[in-house]
């Protein structure tokens, strides 16, 4: 059995523990002490990084009631010296710590309880009891949370016996066997847990919930402590900055510049559909009378420098209404597009047209008998495509008769 010291103390930065045992493994090695202040993953919770007698820490797992240390070289002494990665242990305990305060707010602000913990390496997030919760109910956990940080309460981590473990008024019911590690907040909340925590809430600096998504019928809360809110908010702040410059604009002005910005988008993309769905109807007459007619119907090809497949369809539907035709586009631009359509009269199925010309594209498509499209990368093989599609059609080895 490992002794986890990080359980009485996560201020450990270096400490010296006896090796039980060390194995050679592929990459390094892994070792197992008698006492250890590395966390391993656990609980939500990343493992600990750092050294062990120079080598460098690649992984923390618990197997069993050992702790073992996955090492990038093999050690061969006896006792080790070792340091952990202070940094990183203390961005943890920050999060950790951040994680319970807000489980607990939410638990008082809106009567949600965590059923969910991670920790990534920019953000945090918890699950939530709750297929959605109000912007109301966030503000106001989030304030309270913010509250008890700044009130630099007392946190205090002890191991209870299990016969006193109901009295403790747990905020999430333990199923461990035996004494248990609780880890309280002076006078806010009670749970039982076996990360690593800081000493005082005001240690945790601030809590800032960046955003709330749906997962599973559950409402999972993404946020961060500490550390990580200064540089979450900088990186916010240079964002809405930049912005502000594009828009020439001050800093508060920018969500309204934005929303405007928005609906004058809306209102040009609007008019350049209904000019597109015009110059697509004219274009569609001159593509079709020029197209010459082949036992009643027509095909009519052709390939433009930079369209979008929007305009494309456009025009594949207004030369369909001039009469029976077999219509072949082609367009570059940031892919090459193919698009085949047909009157649903012509016997053919364009979806055995398009694989050979989606090849010569270096793409992929599909659609229906009477409607197939695909984009490649090739744009440079886009007329190539465009007449081997003409020659398909023509010969008849789409079971069409044109």
């Amino acid at each position: 059995m490992t002794e986890r010291l990080y359980y009485h103390d996560s201020y450990i930065r270096q400490f010296e523990a006896n090796v039980v045992r060390a194995v050679e493994i592929d990459r390094g090695c892994e070792v197992v002490l008698d006492a250890t202040a590395f966390y391993p993953t656990s609980g939500g919770q990343p493992h600990d990084l750092g050294r062990m007698a120079g080598a460098r820490i690649q992984g923390v797992v618990e197997r069993d009631d050992e702790i073992v240390h996955r090492l990038d070289v093999p050690v061969a002494a006896e006792r080790l010296d070792c340091q952990i990665d202070w940094e990183r242990r203390f961005d943890h305990m920050q999060q950790h710590t951040g994680q319970h305060v807000l489980s607990q707010a939410f638990v008082r602000a809106a009567k949600r309880n965590t059923v969910g913990f991670h920790m990534g390496a920019d953000y945090v997030t918890i699950d939530l009891d709750a297929e959605a919760i109000s912007q109301q109910h966030l503000n106001e956990a989030e304030r309270l949370a913010n509250t008890i940080i700044y009130e630099n309460r007392l946190i205090a981590m002890r191991i209870v016996p299990e016969s006193e473990v109901p009295a403790l008024g747990l905020r999430k019911e333990s199923q461990r066997v035996g004494p248990l590690r609780v880890v309280s907040v002076e006078d806010f909340d009670v749970s039982a847990c076996g990360g690593t925590h800081v000493k005082r809430t005001g240690e945790i600096g601030s809590v800032v919930i960046r955003r709330v998504e749906r997962v599973n019928r559950q409402a999972r809360v993404e946020f961060v402590c500490g550390r990580r809110s200064v540089t979450s908010g900088q990186r916010d702040l240079e964002t809405l900055s930049l912005v502000a410059r594009h828009f020439s604009v001050g800093l508060n002005e920018v969500p309204a510049r934005v929303e405007k910005q928005i609906q004058e988008t809306r209102q040009l993309r609007r008019v350049l559909q209904e000019k597109n769905k015009m110059l697509a109807g004219l274009l569609a007459r001159d593509l079709y009378a020029q197209a010459p007619e082949r036992q009643g119907s027509r095909i009519v090809k052709q390939l433009f420098e930079d369209e979008e497949l929007e305009f494309l369809k456009q025009l594949a539907h207004a030369l369909l209404s001039q009469g029976n035709c077999v219509v072949l586009l082609g367009s570059g631009g940031v892919q090459a597009t193919l698009l085949f359509a047909q009157s649903d009269s012509l016997p053919g199925d364009l979806r055995q047209v398009l694989p050979a010309c989606s090849q010569l594209i270096e793409g992929k498509g599909g659609g229906t008998r009477t409607l197939v499209q695909a984009g490649g990368k090739n744009a440079s093989q886009l007329q190539q495509a465009l007449d081997l599609a003409e020659r398909q059609m023509m010969s008849g080895s789409s079971t069409s008769a044109l």
